[in-house]
């Protein structure tokens, strides 16, 4: 399966209203997915303009660490299982919410990889200096959050939500992607 992955309403990038609408709102329940050995599985994908955040960050790669940047990241979950008494694998507001919980935790924040070797943070009273390519950023401490990760590209995130919402441990797969753009996502899978 393949995450969709959301238009920027305001990157002017050409986006369609219409697709917006219709790929944001879109929820839908999966039905008789054939696995190996011939056991049924049922499966939810729960995407919701909600479960969105807009953050900052650095991202190292081969040539050093990016300028600071952002994005208006959007998630999509999915899960996995046998059905419920009440013929569902899960309650979709209630994934939503747990999921929509962690991004407004990342909203409107600067990303910061606390497990990176090449960007270095020091803590003080009331902010966090960051070195990092002979460049120094000192941000206040309420507008960012340490990720215990070693960088903050999308599939980190994508572990890192599915992770904190719990849900990998109460299905038998779950699949979390982050999009940072129309084209451009990550996904982690257990």
């Amino acid at each position: 399966m393949r995450c969709k992955a959301y238009p920027d309403q305001t990157a002017g990038d050409g986006y369609d209203p219409e697709f917006l609408i219709t790929t944001v709102l879109h929820m839908e329940r999966l039905v008789h997915q054939a696995r190996p050995g011939g056991q049924n599985v049922h499966t939810i994908r729960v995407s919701d303009p909600k479960m969105h955040f807009s953050s900052a960050h650095f991202v190292e790669d081969a040539e050093g660490c990016e300028r600071l940047h952002g994005h208006n990241y959007y998630v999509e979950i999915e899960l996995s299982g046998q059905l419920d008494e009440h013929g569902m694998v899960a309650d979709f507001r209630a994934v939503r919410r747990r999921i929509v919980e962690i991004c407004e935790e990342l909203d409107h924040r600067v990303l910061l990889p606390g497990k990176s070797e090449s960007i270095q943070l020091k803590h003080k009273e009331d902010s966090i200096e960051i070195m990092v390519d002979q460049k120094n950023y000192v941000f206040p401490a309420s507008d960012c959050v340490v990720l215990p990760i070693m960088t903050t590209t999308a599939e980190l995130l994508a572990e890192l939500i599915l992770q904190r919402s719990g849900l990998s441990d109460e299905f038998e797969q779950a699949k979390v992607c982050v999009a940072e753009s129309r084209f451009s996502f990550g996904c982690y899978e257990t």
